[in-house]
């Protein structure tokens, strides 16, 4: 590969208001983008891109954080951001949780799949963010969380197991093939997982 030719590989990176797409990529690659939990940062289409010889034949990580789901995507400029970064697409990412409805984010993908750069071969990971989260159960955190090895206690991996099935049978042949991740952006989980099932 010339090393003066810049050649992207791209993700796109979709999900609702509040899943964490800003922090996910943030946890993935380094970036910086800016997160709040309590409103919407993501208001355009922005593209973090990484120097990298991560990936076989590309030597750059182009990230495409787009506006949430739902707050946004009704209008049509957000759309065209959607359109476009689905379009750019070698990698498509759709964040979740384990307490959001998949409602938006079906709707949002059957509208977008004309947009899809075939040629590209673009896959689908869908990321189960937030899984240290105690709103879909009335516990302690010790009941959702072992920080002594940083991972999901017995209890939340059967409601993870159980969201990743939901998941499977509502996406199933609706898009494109997937993989469900789970993963925690804020903690760090699950996030080596991810990056090399998007890039490899």
């Amino acid at each position: 590969m010339n090393d003066k030719i810049i050649i992207p590989y791209n993700i796109c990176f979709l999900g609702r208001t509040g899943n964490g797409k800003s922090s996910l990529i943030n946890s993935l690659f380094g970036t910086a983008l800016m997160t709040d939990p309590l409103i919407p940062c993501t208001k355009i289409l922005s593209t973090s891109t990484i120097l990298t010889t991560e990936v076989t034949g590309f030597n750059a990580i182009s990230a495409y954080d787009t506006p949430g789901i739902g707050e946004f995507s009704e209008s049509e400029p957000y759309q065209l951001y959607y359109q476009y970064a689905v379009s750019k697409a070698n990698c498509i990412v759709l964040v979740t949780t384990l307490d959001r409805t998949d409602a938006p984010a079906q709707r949002l993908l059957m509208s977008l799949k004309t947009f899809i750069d075939e040629r590209r071969k673009p896959k689908f990971i869908i990321a189960l963010n937030h899984i240290d989260s105690r709103v879909t159960v009335n516990c302690k955190d010790d009941q959702v969380w072992d920080d002594l090895s940083n991972s999901p206690t017995e209890l939340r991996m059967n409601q993870i197991s159980e969201r990743q099935q939901i998941i499977k049978d509502k996406y199933s042949d609706k898009f494109l093939p997937f993989e469900v991740v789970p993963v925690c952006a804020l903690r760090g989980y699950g996030i080596d997982v991810l990056k090399s099932k998007i890039l490899k």
